[in-house]
């Protein structure tokens, strides 16, 4: 068995600031550290379930941030951006299941901890048939497309209904639950620890006897709400996307593949829009 682990930031225990995102917050070192011990705990666990090789997914920001000297013996780490597929590079090349550990809840979702959907600074809603879309959603069902069964979520508890409605046959295991956007509570890290153990033997189990099912549904319409007028005026030019008004852009893909592709393709344009427009 090959298990595939994406891990994130904000849907994990410990960080509830944002200055605990990236390099340059006065935080970024204690993040660092949880989120290594968490990418151990999680290797180690499915190793100790009969898994015989785990790859992980460092998935949040600059996706540099697991410590690769801590990880044991029978992991691969996949680290850097930006790379094909973000979240879930290499997702097809044949793995029974995949792991979401540290994901938080979509764009637009109240008490959802630091909610948004793959770049909160191009992005104020993406919606997949007229639901709002997570990277969880989003990531599953790219790995759904290449019959890769969501085993576990954890993360933030707003994320649960999601898990409900589309994967239900998935382990979710709660690390976080937020009070706004910017606070959170959360159990001690062994607290935490031992209900992802339990998680991930459930899990396990499940993938060992064909409980879980790769999520693949009918994509009828993706739309993209963008929070400046000015990168809808550049993103437009995209010969895949009908722009509706000053904000919204209709990506016209059904692919799963190809619609995170375009998403994150938009975010990298809007990126260099937001630099280029402090020089004009």
């Amino acid at each position: 068995m090959r298990a595939y682990v994406s891990i994130d930031f904000e849907g994990l225990p410990g960080i509830a600031s944002i200055a605990g995102l990236s390099p340059r917050g006065s935080q970024y070192g204690r993040s660092e550290d949880i989120v290594t011990r968490i990418a151990k705990f999680v290797v180690e666990q499915l190793l100790g379930q009969g898994v015989e090789r785990v790859i992980v997914a460092d998935s949040h920001g600059s996706m540099t941030n697991i410590d690769y000297r801590k990880l044991p013996k029978g992991a691969s780490v996949i680290q850097g951006y930006p790379r094909p597929l973000s979240m879930v590079t290499g997702i097809n090349e044949g793995y029974d299941a995949v792991f979401f550990i540290g994901y938080h809840a979509a764009a637009g979702t109240t008490l959802g901890f630091l909610d948004h959907t793959y770049s909160g600074m191009t992005y104020h809603r993406i919606l997949i048939n007229d639901y709002p879309a997570s990277e969880y959603l989003i990531n599953a069902l790219v790995a759904g497309k290449y019959n890769v069964p969501v085993a576990l979520v954890a993360g933030d508890k707003a994320l649960e209904k999601d898990v409900e409605k589309f994967t239900p046959w998935s382990v979710f295991v709660p690390l976080k639950k937020g009070y706004s956007r910017y606070s959170a509570i959360y159990d001690s890290i062994d607290e935490v620890c031992d209900r992802l153990k339990e998680g991930i033997k459930e899990a396990v189990r499940k993938v060992k006897h064909n409980e879980v099912k790769p999520l693949k549904i009918e994509i009828k319409e993706v739309i993209a709400e963008l929070r400046d007028t000015i990168y809808a005026d550049i993103v437009s030019f995209l010969p895949f996307v009908e722009r509706l008004d000053a904000y919204t852009l209709k990506i016209n893909l059904k692919d799963p593949e190809k619609i995170l592709e375009a998403l994150e393709a938009i975010a990298l344009m809007c990126y260099g829009v937001h630099l280029l427009r402090e020089r004009i």
